[in-house]
Order: structure tokens, then sequence, then C-alpha cells
């Protein structure tokens, strides 16, 4: 019993001189790399907001351009110090190197739909199909561009939802842009009740839409026979307004005209 518990003392002596040795030798070694690991980290986020607020105030660059430059500035960053921590660790640069090319061939074959996102998202910012803070509509979504990703777009819904949507998604989709164009042309369905004279209901709705500030004067609204159903007659009224409150300019001109011609027979029909 005393040989083997001598045995036993001195094999924990020797595993502990072992992990000792262990870690004055290594340990500095991996607390450094650690090190350098937590500054890339930090460095990064400093490094995407200052090129961020540069370019955004110091350049005035467009919003869009600012949130893709500073997101891979802060990647690069991350990138490098993660070589740097290898590096620490003993890792020679060659054989790093090597091990990323052939790390980045396997994940490119595993990962294509995340380099199809990459290529989208360099895609949709040279030729710019919408900008951070348009509202858009694309592979079913509707909402305001938040900021162009490396990898995804982040829009936020007029329900006030946030969606991440995949760059090659929205690349392989057709985009309806409502903000590029500042004025939209909006269409309304009157229907004139019978007995009623079509040009005397022209005259009355092209006073409502002089007198209603939200509608551009140029181009020139104007009123169109669509229908004829019986005795009743159906005009199509269009008028040119701001794209941001073309909706809020329908409903008011909606309103007027019930509430000025509503008396005489004539209503609007239920936008579309």
């Amino acid at each position: 019993m005393e040989k083997q518990a001598g045995r036993l003392i001195q094999t924990a002596n020797a595993a502990f001189g072992y992990i000792t040795e262990f870690a004055l030798n290594y340990g500095f070694t991996f607390l450094g790399a650690c090190a350098l690991l937590v500054i890339g980290i930090i460095a990064a986020k400093m490094l995407e907001r200052w090129v961020r607020n540069t370019l955004s105030k110091v350049f005035a660059f467009d919003a869009t351009l600012t949130s893709f430059l500073s997101v891979l500035a802060r990647y690069t960053v991350l990138a490098l110090s993660s070589v740097a921590a290898l590096t620490q660790l003993g890792v020679p640069t060659a054989s790093i190197i090597a091990a990323l090319g052939a790390i980045g061939l396997a994940v490119g074959l595993a990962l294509q739909g995340t380099l199809q996102n990459i290529a989208a998202g360099v895609m949709l910012l040279i030729l710019r199909p919408f900008e951070v803070d348009e509202h858009v509509f694309a592979n079913g979504i509707t909402g305001t561009v938040s900021t162009l990703g490396l990898f995804a777009t982040e829009l936020k819904t007029d329900e006030g939802l946030i969606v991440f949507a995949p760059n090659s998604t929205l690349w392989n989709a057709a985009i309806t842009n409502h903000s590029r164009n500042k004025a939209r042309r909006v269409e309304l369905k009157i229907d004139v009740g019978e007995g009623l004279s079509p040009e005397q209901v022209q005259t009355g709705l092209m006073k409502i839409l002089a007198a209603e500030k939200s509608v551009l004067k140029k181009p020139n609204a104007e009123t169109l026979f669509s229908a004829i159903d019986g005795g009743t007659s159906q005009l199509t009224l269009r008028f040119w307004t701001r794209s941001e409150g073309w909706q809020r300019s329908r409903s008011a001109l909606t309103e007027a005209i019930n509430k000025s011609l509503g008396k005489k027979g004539v209503s609007v029909s239920t936008p579309d």
C-alpha cells in the first residue's frame, strides 16, 4: 500500500511538473493569441464606426456605400487579427495562407449561396436599384431599406417589422423602387350616378383637385371615360402627387370628392 501511494504521488508530481512546464512555455503564447483576438474584435468595431462616421460626415458618401464599406472594413480587421493570433501560436504564415486557400475552396464549394449573396451585394451596390432609406418592393417584401450588408439587406416594413433578405434573393427578383421618382401618379375610379352629366362631374373634380395642396400642378391631371354600365358612367381620375405622401393624398381626395359630390350621386370606388 505504501509503495502504491508513493507511486501515485510520484505520478502526480510528474504530471504537475509537465503541466507547469507547458504552462510556462506556452501559457503566455496562448494568452497573447487570445489578447490579439480580443484587440482585433474591439478594433474592428471601432474601425467600422470610424469609417461610417468619416465617410458619411466628412466626405458625404452615399449611405448605401458607407454601410457596405464599413462592414467590409470590420471583416478585414477580424481576418487579419485571426491570422495574427495563429502566428502568435507558432503557426507559420505560409502554412496559414495555404490553409486559408484550402479552407476557402472547401467553404466556397459548400457555401455557394453565401458567395452568391456577396456577389449580389456587390452588384446591388454598383447598379444601385435601391439605396438606404428608399421604399421598395422586391420578392414579395415591401419596406424601407435600412442597411445593405455583405450577405443580406435589412428592410423595415410598413408594419414596423425588420426583415433580413439575402442579397441573392433581391438581385434575382424584380425590384420596384417607390422612392426613386419623386412624383407618383394616382388613379381614382369615379362612379357617376344616372342622369348626371359627366362633363359637369369633370368640372367639379378639377375644382377639387385645384384646392388640394398635395396635388402637383404638373404633370396635368386628367379625367377619362373608363366604363358605361346602363345609365351609370364611370370616370378615371388621374393626378400626380409626391411619392412620399401619395397614400395620404389619395385618401384626402377620396374624402373631398365624396363630401362635395356625394349628394349628387358621385362616389369613389374602393381603391385598388
